[in-house]
């Protein structure tokens, strides 16, 4: 599988190689600080997921993500940022996945397992497992979505704050791999 990161940070860089480097089937292709540069490197070559920070100068990495939508749709956006609101923004660009940082091995092994998991559905074998199994909190509120209710309405059910509400709804989209309510119903 091929990685390419692209960060500002160059401590970043030397974190993601280290981690990345641990995992079989892995190979780093490039490794960028600005999504310009980056950008380039995708229109001549071939990469499977793109690991990629929010904050980045001159453009956002959800600006570099919807430019790059329109020629590689097919490539496996992973957000790793220390930025949690953006999340929901994430997904209306097909993230693959999102990371807050710091990151741990063991979750970003389990994102590229993933990864290559669902090469070989394609390849017509089984599905992989979700990341990680819903919580009976998020159950509970994938039940009160599919009948409808509103985030405000869903807070108020359980005591909670709205913004609470829209952190577990960003965490069931992750886990069930898709970026809206309907999908995720």
């Amino acid at each position: 599988m091929k990685v390419m990161m692209i960060d500002d940070e160059k401590a970043m860089h030397i974190i993601m190689k280290r981690m990345l480097s641990k995992i079989g089937e892995v190979e780093i292709v490039g490794a960028f600080q600005d999504t310009e540069t980056a950008f380039s490197f995708l229109q001549n070559e071939e990469v499977d997921i793109v690991f990629v920070d929010i904050s980045m100068p001159k453009e956002s990495g959800l600006d570099f993500a919807k430019r790059l939508r329109e020629i590689h749709p097919q490539i496996k956006l992973v957000f790793v940022t220390s930025h949690k609101e953006y999340a929901l923004s994430a997904f209306d660009v097909y993230a693959y996945d999102y990371m807050i940082k710091p990151i741990s091995q063991q979750r970003i092994e389990e994102t590229v397992k993933r990864a290559l998991a669902e090469e070989q559905v394609d390849s017509g074998e089984s599905l992989p497992p979700l990341i990680e199994p819903l919580t009976n909190r998020e159950e509970e509120i994938m039940a009160l979505i599919g009948q409808g209710l509103t985030n405000k309405q869903i807070a108020k059910t359980f005591e909670l704050t709205e913004g609470t509400v829209k952190n577990h709804l960003v965490n069931i989209f992750g886990k069930l791999q898709v970026k809206n309510r309907v999908q995720a119903i």
